[in-house]
Parts: structure tokens; C-alpha cells; sequence
């Protein structure tokens, strides 16, 4: 049962949280993990229920925006990493408001709304699982999405991702952030070859978030705006990431 127990906090990250698609399918979904792939271990669908991302004090719900969903391989240097679903990044998100939009004012004013959707920032490849300390890395960007801000604003990127670690044990972050901790959730095992693990916590609060990038035309003054929304660049200690999730994984055959 030890691939089983590594699923719980790793599902999650990997998680936190990607791509397009829209997440939370019937749970658990198995139906496009990549079987035929070399060295699948198991099949895996996470799908987040609850938490939040905090950037220096300004917090965004998470909900249930975030799926991953895919195979599992063990590579030669026995590191197990993601293996997408074929034309997916394997990470399925949908966007979440903002809260208080461009301006800061939880009001319907015209332009201001702002969502944000989380996506991979590299390949699924990129996605590694620690066994052993049952946490997962993953590389991740932002896009902001508003009629001022344009389709390509990102905080983050492939060259300068969030490099988060979550974890279900307890963080050692540098200050002014205190350590937090995860958990792995209930265990269950509902039909042979399927487990789940029902109310899982990953958690990071030692990652640092870079400026946004590309929003809106000349002069980077949209960039500015949304830097000075977020406090954007926030250096490690000043940024939480918490994940409620439900994860499972089932045999590849």
C-alpha cells in the first residue's frame, strides 16, 4: 500500500494545483489515465475541495477549481514523476474570482472583475513525487484573466515558475511565516485495486512568487497594477499555499 499512501499528499499537489480542461469530473476518474505508457505504477485523480493561496496577506479561495489526473511512472533512478493524460498537461483547473478584482473593491464595477487559473509552468515530467516524505513538486503559473489585462498576463512563468513543495507533514519555512502542517486524510478502499484518501491536507508556506509578466499593452503600466494588487515579487516567507483535496488511485490494468 505504499504507492497508495504517497497518492494522498502527492495527488494534491501536484497541487495545486493546470491546464484547461475543467476540473472536478465524477470522483474517481480513471478514464484517461495514459496505461499503455512504460512504468506506470498507478492511476491518479486528485480533486481539491477546499483551501486557499495567500500572498503576503491578500488570500484567494481555491475551491473546488483544481484537479490532477493521470498515470504515475517509476522512473530508472526511482523517481516518480506525472504521466498526462494524451493532449492534456494532466493538471485540469477552472478559473476563481479575485477578490476585489483590479481595483481592490468587492463591487460589479465595469472592467474589474479578475479571475485566475492555474496552470502547469514546464512539462508533466516536471511533476516528481517524494515517497518517502509522501510530497510532490510542482512548477506552476497564473494567468490573470480581465478585459484590460489581455490573454497572456501570468504570474510566473516556464523560466520563472512557483516552485511549490506540498506536503502532509509540517513546513519549516523562513520567517516572518510560522511553521503549518498537512495531514493525510481517511483511508478507504471502496473496490479492489481503488483506494482513496478522503480529506487530505497539503501545505506550503516556503515558496516565493515572482512579478506578473505580459498584462495588457506598453509600458508594463497593467504589470505595475497587478504588482502593486499583489505585492508582487513576494519573497519565501511570505506566501502560504494550502490544499484540501480527495485522492485516489487505482491499478493500471
Amino acid at each position: 500500500m505504499r504507492i497508495a499512501r504517497w497518492c494522498a499528499p502527492a495527488a494534491l499537489a501536484a497541487g495545486v494545483l493546470l491546464s484547461s480542461t475543467s476540473a472536478q469530473a465524477a470522483f474517481p476518474n480513471f478514464s484517461d489515465c495514459p496505461r499503455s505508457a512504460p512504468n506506470i505504477v498507478t492511476c491518479l485523480d486528485v480533486q481539491s475541495r477546499s483551501g486557499s493561496l495567500t500572498i503576503k496577506g491578500f488570500t484567494v479561495p481555491i475551491g473546488e477549481s483544481f484537479e490532477i489526473r493521470g498515470g504515475v511512472e517509476s522512473t530508472a533512478s526511482g523517481e516518480l514523476r506525472l504521466v498526462a493524460p494524451a493532449g492534456t498537461t494532466g493538471i485540469f483547473s477552472k478559473p476563481i474570482q479575485v477578490p476585489g478584482g483590479l481595483l481592490g473593491i468587492n463591487f460589479p464595477i465595469p472592467g474589474n472583475a479578475v479571475t485566475a487559473t492555474a496552470e502547469l509552468a514546464g512539462v508533466p515530467s516536471q511533476v516528481k513525487v517524494n515517497v518517502t516524505t509522501l510530497s510532490i513538486r510542482v512548477p506552476l503559473k497564473m494567468r490573470l484573466s480581465n478585459p484590460l489585462i489581455g490573454p497572456n498576463c501570468h504570474i510566473g512563468s516556464n523560466s520563472s515558475p512557483v516552485n511549490l513543495n506540498l506536503i502532509t507533514g509540517t513546513t519549516a519555512p523562513p520567517a516572518p511565516n510560522t511553521p503549518i502542517s498537512g495531514r493525510i486524510g481517511t483511508f478507504s478502499e471502496p473496490e479492489f485495486g481503488v483506494v482513496i484518501f478522503t480529506g487530505n491536507r497539503n501545505v506550503d508556506n516556503s515558496f516565493s512568487v515572482p512579478g506578473a509578466t505580459s498584462c495588457g499593452l506598453g509600458l508594463g503600466l497593467i504589470d505595475q497594477l497587478v504588482n502593486a494588487k499583489l505585492k508582487l515579487p513576494s519573497a519565501g516567507g511570505n506566501n502560504t499555499m494550502i490544499v484540501d483535496s480527495d485522492v485516489a488511485q487505482g491499478l493500471p490494468f
